[in-house]
């Protein structure tokens, strides 16, 4: 009779002991013109700069456009055939809390006004045109990085919705408002064509201590 082979799994992994300390928790919260530096988790929430509470989170994106030179003869891709025509970035948020400012936010192009036709209400309509006011400083997305006592923070910068407006209500759920901000370049970064372009988005990420430094920390303490 034939004997069967023994065959064992290697753990074979990326995994160590620093790996939880990395990991990306939660869905954290977002934040209009929040000011890096100044600005803290707690004072922003108290100046109302908080979008408010959100169902199953949002996303962040930043994508470059690539343009690859065609070259006659070159059959596979090559380094330094490639440029970067701008950049796509954005923040999705899906905001639970239906309020005046979130809607219009949705809208991308709206204006509030006092309802006359009906009393306690604000009245909110559209435009045909978007206003340089309509843009947001910037949109703030804060997170939880778990071994960190600092959190994440990314931004993209002159937020506006180009996704408009949907709502879907049905019973024994809530509703929400979807709003994708794409960040815009300040139209002055053409003035200078000397500083370059700056994509419209930063992410501050605490600094990473190495190997060697966690493991003097632990000798030490």
């Amino acid at each position: 009779m034939a004997i069967a082979k023994v065959r064992r799994i290697k753990p074979y992994s990326g995994y160590t002991e620093d790996t939880p300390d990395k990991l990306l928790l939660d869905a954290g919260v977002f934040f209009k013109d929040f000011k890096v530096g100044t600005d803290t988790y707690k004072t922003a929430k108290a100046a109302g700069k908080c979008l408010g509470a959100t169902i199953k989170g949002g996303e962040y994106s930043s994508k470059p456009n690539i343009r690859r030179m065609e070259l006659d003869g070159v059959k596979t891709r090559t380094v330094g055939d490639t440029l970067y025509d701008g950049w796509e970035t954005y923040i999705k948020a899906n905001l639970a809390e239906m309020t005046s400012d979130n809607l219009i936010a949705a809208l991308g192009a709206a204006d509030k006004t006092t309802a006359t036709e009906i009393e306690g209400y604000d009245k909110i309509t559209g435009r045909e045109t978007p206003l340089p006011s309509d843009y947001i400083g910037n949109i703030t997305w804060i997170g939880n990085l778990l071994g960190e006592d600092k959190p994440i923070i990314i931004q993209i910068f002159n937020g506006l919705n180009e996704n408009g407006l949907t709502l879907a209500v049905e019973d024994k759920n809530n509703s929400t408002v979807e709003v994708q901000f794409y960040g815009n370049l300040d139209s002055d970064v053409y003035d200078d064509p000397e500083k370059g372009i700056v994509p419209p988005f930063a992410i501050y990420r605490p600094t990473e201590t190495t190997a060697a430094e966690t493991a003097e920390t632990k000798t030490t303490t």
